[in-house]
């Protein structure tokens, strides 16, 4: 807030006169109002930040347009549809698995990726402490494939520990992707893709 005002002590009846840079200060304060009424445009020099517990409302009437990037934090609602147009894209966050063991936090990812090749056993540890995953919070786990004639003999595992009962091997021809989702206290699989083995039985069959 820039505002001055034009006399912090206010005034009392019969005592202070209004003097002429007084007024001119008023005047300035009034010109650097947001106009309610009739709207505007403005270019302030500085952001400006909105504080305390009011926020801001946009009647179901009415519309918030923005130009340009648009960061949010904390927990949105959205009770309406959502509608993408031109060029408009949803993206995800993804994070590709190194050759190595990892522990990833899971509410901070959408996608995780792990490489087709490895040069050993690989233990990825998904967490959930920080920050705890929203309930609902999904997370596809994705294996990149490779042609079934040119797999290892003995192929590396990747095995996913989502803190379940029985952790998850993905090898070379067995799961593509994987879906986990958080419940509120814990990741549990709610999708999974056929194996490699079986899309090439599938595949056979439909041609026989």
């Amino acid at each position: 807030m820039t505002f001055t005002r034009a006399l912090p002590a206010g005034w009392a009846d019969g005592v202070d006169a209004i003097t002429a840079p007084q007024l001119n200060q008023i005047d300035v304060n009034i010109s650097r109002a947001l106009d309610g009424s009739a709207g505007g445009s403005y270019l302030p020099n500085v952001g400006i930040t909105l504080d305390g517990s009011a926020g801001v409302n946009v009647t179901t009437s009415s519309r918030l347009t923005v130009v340009g990037s648009l960061a949010m934090s904390g927990t949105q609602t959205q009770t309406g549809g959502l509608i993408l147009s031109g060029n408009g894209q949803l993206s995800q966050r993804i994070l590709t698995a190194p050759d190595s063991d990892l522990s990833f936090q899971g509410a901070r990812y959408d996608v995780f990726t792990i490489p087709a090749t490895l040069t050993g056993n690989r233990t990825y540890t998904v967490l959930a402490t920080s920050p705890v995953p929203v309930t609902g919070h999904m997370l596809k786990i994705v294996r990149t494939l490779r042609n079934l004639a040119s797999e290892q003999a003995t192929p590396n595992r990747a095995t996913i520990d989502f803190g379940g009962a029985v952790n998850t091997d993905f090898l070379e021809s067995k799961f593509a992707f994987w879906t986990i989702m958080w419940d509120g206290s814990a990741w549990y699989p709610v999708e999974w893709s056929p194996t490699n083995v079986d899309l090439a039985l599938a595949i056979e069959d439909s041609w026989s």
